[in-house]
């Protein structure tokens, strides 16, 4: 089994990497939240992601759109 691809989502090289951002990744928020990304529009700004794991777990399961300030790592 291969090691998940950790995107590195910092400076210049941070915005390609969050615009090409594959469906399917996981991404976790600066609060701690954990989801998977379900659409990327690929304009740079926000994913789509339904909510694996959440502070508040009336979201799990649900999708919400996610800005890439918030995000604080990707892995696929």
């Amino acid at each position: 089994m291969s090691e998940p691809t950790k995107y590195d989502l910092t400076g210049q090289k941070g915005v390609d990497a969050f615009l090409n951002l594959p469906e399917g990744a996981k991404i976790t928020l600066l609060n701690g939240a954990v989801g998977e990304i379900t659409a990327n529009p690929h304009d740079g700004g926000f994913v789509l992601v339904k909510w694996l794991e959440h502070q508040d777990s009336s979201k799990l399961g649900e999708e919400e759109y996610v800005f890439f300030n918030e995000v604080r790592e990707a892995v696929s």
